[in-house]
């Protein structure tokens, strides 16, 4: 899963992380695109547990309009896993790169952008 993370080479996306990308190193991925980026679910990731409580639900930024595995179609607030209508917030810490979601039965989830590199 790091290796989703800190994917690297170069991408058709003018270096960006693609859903192509992720989604051919793992067609099971749990991931969302906002403002462009693509953003995997590092929720349960041991180094991530250790620093969850960082990141505060703050305003809302978007939600969830496409479930699709296409990466062909994958557009801005499309998901693999998400339901639409999954609202989408950032995070009160002042860290853009983190999208925060809560779902109906109260879980918490945190997706964060993948970078290049």
């Amino acid at each position: 899963m790091i290796a989703i993370v800190l994917l690297t080479g170069c991408s058709a996306d003018g270096g960006k992380v693609t859903a192509r990308d992720v989604l051919k190193q793992n067609d099971n991925a749990d991931i969302l695109k906002y403002d462009g980026f693509i953003y995997s679910n590092v929720t349960n990731l041991e180094w991530f547990e250790k620093n969850k409580d960082q990141h505060q639900k703050g305003k809302k930024v978007g939600e969830i309009k496409k479930v699709t595995t296409s990466s062909w179609f994958f557009t801005n607030l499309s998901a693999t896993k998400l339901p639409e209508g999954t609202i989408l917030y950032d995070t009160n810490d002042g860290n853009s790169g983190v999208i925060f979601v809560e779902k109906d039965n109260g879980e918490k989830l945190y997706y964060m952008q993948l970078l290049e590199g």
